[in-house]
Parts: structure tokens; C-alpha cells; sequence
């Protein structure tokens, strides 16, 4: 009576045990799926706003870069009809101008000192001296001051644009919720389950490339190369008489 009395004793209490690891398991599973919902959406939603924002910030670089270079392009087109001397001596100037972005990058000019926009100042008013404004040439010199105003305002959205970075606080969150999310995916059993071993990796490695992706868009290094450099090149090719 005694042994059957401890044999269900101790079943009752083996049952217990692995209903109280089992509820606790299932308990740290459901916590871990917790986590990997709530750091994903916030994770989704902060990179994916700001990658949105980055990308529209590069897309207006680039507008800025193509309306600066063709208004400096008319300068030198429209020079032509003071003299040639006049058009050489503004694609002299405007051809430093771009042989500094091809040599430096398309935001050399807005980083270091420059002289373009005062020498193309200069060079207005010394033509106006020497030939006068006489017919289309002071339709010309018209169009010359408002496009000079025009390259100021550019360049100031240039260097705003530039400088429009993401904030340090907004960094730090991101990197805490990437690693929040890295930590809790890898928490995630996968002993001796390749395919979920695989799965973890390339959710991570997916994590790992989305800041990454983000840092080059707010450094503008993912299209490090293409900025404005195709774009100065054909300035150039214009000035030197192949286009």
C-alpha cells in the first residue's frame, strides 16, 4: 500500500515538474515573440522613415546639382554674344569650378572656400565695361544677375541639404532597437536546425544591411561617385567643345 502510495506520489510529482518547465518554456517562448513583434515594428517603422527621408534628400541633391550646372552651362552658352574672349574667360572660371568637384567631389565647392560665383560677378561687370549693353547683350546681362541670384540661392540649399544629417538621439534608438532585435532573433532555439540557423543569420545579416544602408544615405556614400560628377563632367565637355 505504501509503494503504490509513493509510486503515484511520485509520478504526480514528475507530472507537476515537467507541466511547470513546460509552462515556463511555452511562457519564455510567447515573451520572446513578444520582442522580436515589438522591435520589429518599431524597428521597421524608424529605419523605413528615415531611409524615406534620406532618399528624398539625395533626389533633391541631385535636382539642385542639375539646375546649378545648367545655369552655369547658359552662362557660358550666352557669353558668346559679348565675344569669344568673354566665353573663354568664363569657362575658365566656371571649368575650375568643375575640375574641383571631379577631383574632390560634388560638395567641394560648399566645404572649402570658392571664388566662382564673385569671379563670374567680376567678369559681368568687366564685359558690361568693354562692350557695352547694347541689343540682346543687355537681355544677356539681365539674364546673367537673376541667374547669379539664382546659383547663391542654389548653393545655400546645397549646404543645408548637406548638413540635414540624422540627429545623434535618433541614432542611438535605431541602434538600440537593431540590437534588441538582433538579441532576441538569436535567442531563438535552433539547435541542430540548420534551416532555422539559416533563417536567424539572414535575418540578421537583413538588420545589419538596413543600418548600414541607412548610415551610407545619411553620409552620402551610397551614391558616393554619382552625384553631380556626370553632371560636371558634361559642364566640361561643353566648355571644351565636345558637346
Amino acid at each position: 500500500m505504501f509503494k503504490k502510495f509513493l509510486v503515484d506520489f511520485l509520478l504526480f510529482l514528475t507530472f507537476g515538474l515537467l507541466t511547470y518547465i513546460y509552462a515556463h518554456i511555452k511562457m519564455g517562448t510567447e515573451i520572446d515573440k513578444v520582442f522580436i513583434t515589438l522591435s520589429t515594428f518599431l524597428f521597421s517603422i524608424f529605419v523605413g522613415f528615415f531611409i524615406s527621408k534620406q532618399s528624398s534628400r539625395y533626389t533633391e541633391i541631385r535636382k539642385c546639382i542639375a539646375d546649378y550646372d545648367g545655369l552655369m552651362s547658359s552662362f557660358y552658352r550666352a557669353m558668346q554674344h559679348f565675344s569669344k574672349q568673354a566665353q573663354a574667360s568664363a569657362g575658365t572660371i566656371i571649368a575650375s569650378h568643375y575640375q574641383n568637384i571631379l577631383n574632390h567631389g560634388w560638395d567641394y565647392p560648399f566645404t572649402n572656400k570658392t571664388t566662382t560665383l564673385t569671379d563670374l560677378h567680376i567678369l559681368s561687370e568687366e564685359v558690361v565695361q568693354t562692350y557695352g549693353t547694347d541689343g540682346i547683350k543687355n537681355a544677356v546681362i539681365n539674364r546673367h544677375m537673376i541667374g547669379l541670384q539664382e546659383l547663391q540661392k542654389l548653393r545655400k540649399n546645397l549646404v543645408s541639404l548637406r548638413e540635414e544629417r540624422i540627429p545623434t538621439f535618433q541614432w542611438s534608438l535605431i541602434l538600440l532597437i537593431a540590437t534588441i532585435l538582433t538579441v532576441t532573433i538569436s535567442t531563438v532555439t535552433s539547435v541542430d536546425l540548420l534551416f532555422l540557423s539559416s533563417i536567424k543569420a539572414a535575418f540578421v545579416c537583413c538588420i545589419v544591411v538596413a543600418v548600414v544602408l541607412l548610415y551610407k544615405l545619411d553620409t552620402l556614400e551610397l551614391f558616393s561617385g554619382n552625384i553631380g560628377e556626370h553632371s560636371a563632367q558634361d559642364v566640361l565637355n561643353i566648355i571644351q567643345g565636345t558637346k
